[in-house]
Parts: structure tokens; C-alpha cells; sequence
């Protein structure tokens, strides 16, 4: 036989300490063979002590590597031209190991590269401890007690980001069955209907002390809801503007990309076994709460720098794939650039995310800036600011920039994809029905014709 080391073979003239490294490298990467009694240049020198030897192997399985590596790693002893070799196998482990006296640390933990084993960095075994070590336990694995399921309104979503996926092989694609073909929790999420509610409590003042209103979104499904509470936030997200020159400067409540990843990384990594989401709005913030806290095995600091283990595979698949996500990790550090750090509250069992409005915004709301709009030029180099409305909840009425860009992104998502809902064309533009209403009725250029249902878009003006 002949003997060459790759990336699944390794050749050992003696027994030593490194063997354990090697043994840990494969159970890390690939699996692979160690040779003891056999050179470099593959040529065979025999073991010598056999009996000492096999007891250190034997003692390395059983005593120094963790977790237990029994299973994966077996060994046995044949011999070429009267000399004896030993012959190590190991199978790859779906564990994070390591030498058990070193402990889970870069002296401990290795991989398999080419022909060498390599100590992993820090930062590599808290990433893989996440996602090998700790199995999460996924929403498609637990059966729901709810039985009458349909997805039209899903399959609509889908549609409308061009995703057809065929009626017969549905809900399997979307995993919302579990292994004995029972619909599960993940199913109840999505379904038409179901039991599900995002609530919304707005408060008086600064602390919970007086209720206003209390509104539930759900009963339907998820991402309908979740929709619904994205429109409610643009609605409610109005703008101090100020016109200096021919421009308009709009300076918003909340910064509305933060406040929807917030709120979309909540949906997505809830545990709803506990709660759905909930949502408190107070008169100097807002608040969105997930529980569950973080998923064993990730660190506060690996979910400010956007590395996470999900806590719902699935649900985050379909989320991308209807594009809520991006799975980039750009998500948290997003928001974390446009507040900081300090907005995040993170226990044990939930994350408190408090996004602060805008001082300056909130005083125009409150009457505290001059309501009259005036045009600032060369000759005049004072600026004024306008105030909208009193109310949280009021929609800036004017048409900005931003509004116009949309407007003819709209006028020619109709021209080339005529007859869609204008759902459809909100998802195909990456903003919300909401802000295409909005929009639509502060212009003349598109108008619905045809019955509310049933009914088309068009566009009047060229």
C-alpha cells in the first residue's frame, strides 16, 4: 500500500501529543485516517511498544477530547512486511471539539486544512459553537393544534416577487409540515387565519400610566400583519421640513429604515412559544419588544456586529425570500450607526429595542417651531420650518423629492406589469401599500379604474 498524507490522511512515525490535534482537526473538518508507524515519505517504519500505544489511544478517545468523540473515532491494527501499523479513523463530528485540557480555546480547537492542522481564531470558535454546538429548536418542528390552514394571502406575496411556486409542492417548499406530514407552527404563522396578534399599546406621556389605545394586528396572516404595523409606521413617522433656496429639507420622527429592521428582526427572531412581538409607543419613543432574549450561544457583542444563529430558520428564509431580509448582517449595525448601542435592552428572555424621536421633530409637533412656510433665497439667509400637524399619526401632505422618485417608479412598474394589486406593486418597489396611497392622492397621474376588487391602475399623464 501506498502511503501519501492529503487533506483525509495523516502519517505519524510516532505517537506523541500532536496526535490528539490531529484527531480533534478531523472530527472539526472531513474525518480522515492517521497511519501511526508510517514516515512522512509514506515509507512504513512499524510500531514499536504496540501495547503502550493502543492504551494511549484508547485513553485520547475516551478521556481527552470533548464532547465525547466514541461514536466517530475507532482504531485497529494490521500489519505490512512484519511491521505493525495502527490505523485511526475518524468521522466528522457535528460538535465543536477540542483537547479537554486546553479547553474551547485556540490551543484546543483546530480544523483540517490541506495537509495541516490549523488552530482556529477566537472569534472562529464562537461562530461555530453557535451554529454546530447549540441546535436550536425550529417552529417547523412543532405541531400545531390549529387545523383549518389555507396561504392565499402568502402565495399572493409570493407571486408578487415573481416567485411561483406550484400548488402541489407549496407547502413542502416552504417546510409547513413536519416529518409526519402534520401542519406546524410555522403553518399557523402564515395561514390565512389563525391565532396569532401583533399588538400596539400607545401610551400618555412617558410611562405606561395611561393607556390611549390599544390595536391588535394579526388573526391573519404574519407577513399581512406585519405589513399593516409597516404601514402604520410610515403613517405615523411625519416630518419637520424646512425650505431654504428652491430645496426642501425633511427631517423625520424616526429614522424609518432603523425602525423597520427593528421591528422586522423582531418578527423574525421571536420565540413565539413564549409571545407574539409587542409594541409600545410613548410620547418621547417608541419600543419593540421580541422575547426569548438571544439564542443560547450567541453573545451580545456577536449581535451587535450582525452575527447570528436564527432562532427561526424558515420563517427567516421565507422573509428574504419575499425580500423583508437580507441576511447580510448589515441589519443591527445599521441601526446601531443611526442610534447606538444603548437602545438595545438585553435580557435573559427578551430584547427591548427603544428608538427615541426626534427632539426637534416633536417640538414642531408641539407647536414650539413658526407653522408658516416661507422660502429662504440669496437675499434672505434665515430659514423657517413648517409644522404639519399636532397629532402622532399624521402624514406629511406635501410632495417631496423622495415622493416623486417612487411616483414614477410606480408609473412604470403599471406600464410594464399592468393589472397587479397595489400591494404587488409596493413589494415590487420595496415600500408599502400605505406610502403608494399616499402618494397616488397627491397626484393626478394614476387613477383605479374598474371595480375596488377587480379593478386596474393606470397611468393618465405622460
Amino acid at each position: 500500500m501506498k502511503y501519501v498524507e492529503t487533506e483525509t490522511v495523516e502519517l505519524k512515525r510516532l505517537y506523541n501529543d500532536s496526535i490528539e490535534k490531529e484527531v480533534v482537526a478531523f472530527l472539526n473538518t472531513n474525518g480522515g485516517t492517521i497511519y501511526l508507524g508510517v514516515d512522512d515519505d509514506g515509507s512504513v517504519v512499524g510500531v514499536t511498544n504496540l501495547d503502550s500505544v493502543l492504551r494511549n489511544v484508547s485513553d485520547l478517545i475516551t478521556d481527552k477530547i470533548l464532547p465525547d468523540p466514541r461514536e466517530l473515532v475507532t482504531f485497529s491494527t494490521f500489519f505490512e512486511n512484519n511491521k505493525a501499523i495502527v490505523e485511526i479513523e475518524v468521522k466528522k463530528g457535528e460538535a465543536l471539539y477540542y483537547i479537554k485540557k486546553y479547553g474551547r480555546s485556540s490551543s484546543g480547537c483546530f480544523v483540517r486544512i490541506g495537509t495541516t492542522s490549523k488552530a482556529l481564531k477566537e472569534d472562529e470558535i464562537e461562530r461555530r459553537f453557535v451554529s454546530t454546538y447549540y441546535k436550536v429548536p425550529q417552529m417547523v418542528d412543532i405541531e400545531s393544534n390549529q387545523r383549518d390552514f389555507s396561504f392565499e394571502q402568502l402565495k399572493i406575496y409570493y407571486s408578487s416577487m415573481g416567485l411561483h411556486l406550484k400548488d402541489e409542492t407549496f407547502e413542502e417548499n416552504l417546510h409547513l409540515k413536519t416529518k409526519d406530514g402534520k401542519y406546524n407552527y410555522l403553518a399557523e404563522l402564515l395561514s390565512d387565519k389563525n391565532r396569532v396578534s401583533i399588538k400596539i399599546a400607545r401610551f400618555q406621556g412617558n410611562d405606561k400610566s395611561v393607556l390611549l389605545e390599544k390595536k391588535e394586528y394579526g388573526y391573519q396572516c404574519l407577513i399581512t400583519a406585519m405589513e399593516r404595523v409597516i404601514n402604520r409606521f410610515e403613517g405615523e413617522n411625519f416630518a419637520y421640513s424646512q425650505i431654504i433656496g428652491a430645496k426642501r429639507f425633511d427631517k423625520y420622527l424616526v429614522n424609518m429604515k432603523a425602525l423597520r429592521e427593528v421591528f422586522v428582526n423582531a418578527i423574525a427572531h421571536n420565540d413565539y412559544s413564549i409571545v407574539e412581538p409587542a409594541i409600545y409607543i410613548f410620547s418621547d419613543r417608541i419600543e419593540i419588544i421580541s422575547y426569548g432574549g438571544l439564542v443560547k450561544g450567541e453573545t451580545k457583542e456577536m449581535f451587535f456586529q450582525g452575527i447570528s444563529n436564527p432562532r427561526n430558520k424558515e420563517l427567516m428564509r421565507i422573509l428574504s425570500d419575499l425580500e423583508y431580509v437580507e441576511q447580510t448582517g448589515h441589519g443591527i449595525p445599521d441601526v446601531i450607526s443611526a442610534y447606538n448601542r444603548d437602545i438595545f435592552k438585553i435580557e435573559e428572555n427578551y430584547i427591548n429595542a427603544i428608538i427615541p424621536f426626534d427632539k426637534e421633530v416633536l417640538a414642531s409637533r408641539n407647536g414650539a417651531v413658526n407653522s408658516e412656510l416661507t422660502y429662504c433665497n440669496e437675499n434672505n439667509s434665515s430659514s423657517s420650518e413648517v409644522r404639519e400637524k399636532k397629532n402622532f399619526g399624521a402624514v406629511n401632505g406635501a410632495v417631496n423629492s423622495e415622493d416623486l422618485a417612487i411616483l414614477e417608479k410606480l408609473k412604470k412598474q403599471i406600464k410594464i406589469n399592468p393589472g397587479l394589486s397595489l400591494s404587488a406593486y409596493a413589494m415590487k418597489l420595496k415600500t408599502t401599500r400605505r406610502v403608494l396611497q399616499r402618494i397616488i392622492k397627491k397626484s393626478n397621474a394614476i387613477i383605479h379604474v374598474g371595480p375596488d376588487k377587480n379593478g386596474s391602475w393606470i397611468v393618465v399623464e405622460e
